[in-house]
């Protein structure tokens, strides 16, 4: 019995696993397999065996295999009566809560850890007295007292009979499960059809990935790959159902590295292996994904450089037509590259302590902005450069990051799906549209702050802690960008530490600490990192110590208002709310006028009335 190429992934959690077990010792229907006998293959062994395929039925298989590896391991404690519990307890001689739950948690690791319901693995009463009085009561095996009440249990026949009645009705309805029928409908129809059928019966049902009913429509449409990363991550796929004991046609048709390098793979296979080829390559772009769960950038990405809607996805084949998939990816690969680099100097230095920074962005967001390079550098048709290649680089590089940015703060993505992506690639919006002008952005920064985000320094629920994927931290990498351009780190400092605004607080107050207008990007924190003074009265104190002298001041003060983009009169002395809140909007002032400065030759001038 194998699985074929196009079967899917295995979702089913142990809850649900446990549901249908729970349906057969209920002789509850659970629904039939079904399978395909491979005639022909059988016929060319000539070794006398009948050759089949799982064609639906995999999750309940898989349950029901893991099911007979692991019975013990099914048993939990919604499976403990509560009388047998509270009997238990009686004759132990305690009664409190605690130590019922000790009872309880007892038991189920006691069963879960025998390997099977027989008495030559422990399936005993006395085994279980044995592990109650050590773990329950809490009694070494070599005191006095564990050998007193060991032979005191024993002979204490309702115990025992309690005790036995629980083993036997847990064994039981093991029993139940192992001895069930399972309804097995064999289909013989032409195995060009299995496709289709496997199409219909996953129709519904368990909910999965969207773009895995392609794996059954797409599978004709064949290429060999050349990336052999991609094909690592199709072969990682295909083991994790390895990984649960089940035989692939694709493993025996394909047993060695050769043969795996040189078989035809489906489109679904490529990209779904593509995806997480994207994702291992491009980790500023995409967020990463597991072996098993196809990935959409793939999908997404092929769809929209090919100018299609995503809902028209499933025409991508006749699309393709005959390009082939390796120019196909050189192509996209080499758009993607050119997107990272464009936006890596405010996307690449992530957070101390941390290997890669956040994703601001949604996928389709940046799927938009890759078709849209895709699309405007190579020829549909043959892939080749267009004309205009080269004037058009240069308008997105200078306008890409000003969009990018502009489209998170102003929260353009927000529930957007195919309709938006597919205009934005059409219009070529990335490349002909304006950006925001000097003018704009004052506006969309006012916008941003006072009236939609968490950093309103007048609103009640103001957070006190901003995540760094909020757009308070890619507004900083933007302002911050020249002063971070060799860092291989940044530390997020607070202009007017955190000590210092608790300790002004009245009980209960609550101010906001982490607004954008109290922070600053440095390359390295030095003696500002849990420093409990602002920078210039922290100066102040080492001149009067006699540890600088009043030209280092002056000159180091200069120097953290350069790095921290603040002037040490605009701090409020003395502090409180009023004066926190208005040095907050100031500095904001400061931080627009920065981003207006660092960035200006990729904005636009304003118009002119």
């Amino acid at each position: 019995m194998t699985i074929p190429e196009f079967q899917r992934r295995l979702v089913w959690n142990q809850a649900t696993r446990k549901k249908l077990i729970e349906s057969i010792k209920r002789g509850y229907p659970f629904g039939s397999i079904l399978i395909y006998e491979d005639i022909a293959r059988g016929q060319a062994a000539r070794d006398g065996k009948r050759y089949y395929s799982l064609i639906d039925g995999l999750q309940r298989t898989q349950a029901l295999m893991s099911y007979v590896e692991h019975q013990n391991g099914y048993f939990t404690r919604a499976d403990l009566d509560e009388e047998f519990v509270d009997s238990v307890a009686a004759h132990l001689g305690k009664y409190s809560d605690e130590f019922k739950d000790r009872i309880r948690l007892t038991v189920v690791e006691w069963v879960k850890g025998k390997r099977s319901y027989e008495a030559q693995d422990g399936w005993q009463t006395g085994n279980l007295i044995e592990t109650l009085i050590r773990d329950a009561l809490k009694y070494p095996p070599d005191s006095s007292r564990f050998r007193d009440l060991y032979f005191e249990f024993n002979r204490n026949d309702d115990l025992t009979r309690q005790l036995g009645g629980f083993l036997d009705a847990v064994s039981g309805e093991v029993k139940i499960v192992l001895d069930a029928k399972i309804p097995v409908l064999t289909y013989s129809g032409p195995s060009s059809e299995l496709p289709s059928v496997f199409e219909l019966l996953n129709s519904k049902g368990t909910v999965l990935s969207r773009y895995e009913i392609y794996a059954a429509r797409w599978i004709d449409c064949r290429q060999q790959i050349a990336n052999t990363e991609v094909i690592e991550n199709i072969w990682k796929k295909y083991e994790t159902l390895e990984d649960e004991g089940f035989t692939l046609e694709v493993s025996q048709e394909a047993s060695d590295d050769e043969s795996r390098r040189t078989r035809c793979y489906s489109l679904f296979d490529y990209l779904f292996g593509l995806g997480q080829c994207l994702a291992d390559k491009f980790p500023r772009l995409f967020k990463p994904v597991k072996d098993d769960r196809p990935s959409s950038v793939g999908f997404n990405m092929l769809t929209a450089c090919l100018g299609l809607r995503l809902q028209d996805m499933a025409n991508l084949p006749e699309e393709i037509g005959e390009l082939a998939w390796a120019d196909l990816e050189r192509c996209l690969l080499e758009s993607t590259r050119f997107v990272d680099n464009i936006l890596k100097p405010v996307l690449a230095t992530p957070q101390y302590g941390r290997k890669l920074g956040p994703i601001y962005h949604s996928e389709l967001m940046i799927v938009s902005t890759i078709a849209t390079a895709f699309q405007v550098k190579y020829g549909k048709r043959d892939l080749s450069e267009n004309d205009d290649w080269r004037v058009d680089r240069r308008k997105l590089k200078q306008k890409l990051p000003m969009f990018y940015l502009y489209e998170i703060l102003h929260d353009d993505w927000r529930g957007s799906g195919d309709s938006k992506l597919h205009e934005a690639v059409r219009s070529l919006r990335y490349v002909d549209s304006a950006p925001p002008t000097k003018q704009r952005w004052v506006q969309v920064f006012d916008d941003w702050y006072y009236d939609n985000q968490e950093s309103l320094v007048h609103s009640k629920d103001a957070k006190r802690h901003v995540r760094d994927s909020r757009p308070e931290y890619l507004l900083l990498k933007y302002i911050f960008v020249n002063k971070l351009a060799k860092a291989k780190t940044y530390h997020v400092e607070h202009i007017i530490p955190v000590a210092l605004l608790q300790s002004q607080m009245d009980e209960g107050e609550e101010w906001p600490i982490n607004t954008i207008g109290n922070l600053a990007l440095l390359e390295k924190a030095g003696e500002l990192r849990h420093n409990v003074q602002t920078f210039d009265v922290l100066l102040q104190d080492k001149r009067r110590r006699g540890e600088i002298s009043a030209e280092e001041q002056t000159s180091q003060l200069l120097d953290y208002e350069q790095q921290l983009q603040c002037p040490a009169s605009l701090l409020p002395d003395p502090l409180t709310k009023d004066r926190f809140e208005t040095f907050l909007r100031i500095r904001f002032d400061l931080l627009k006028s920065e981003f207006l400065t660092v960035w200006r030759d990729h904005i636009p001038p304003d118009p002119q009335i």
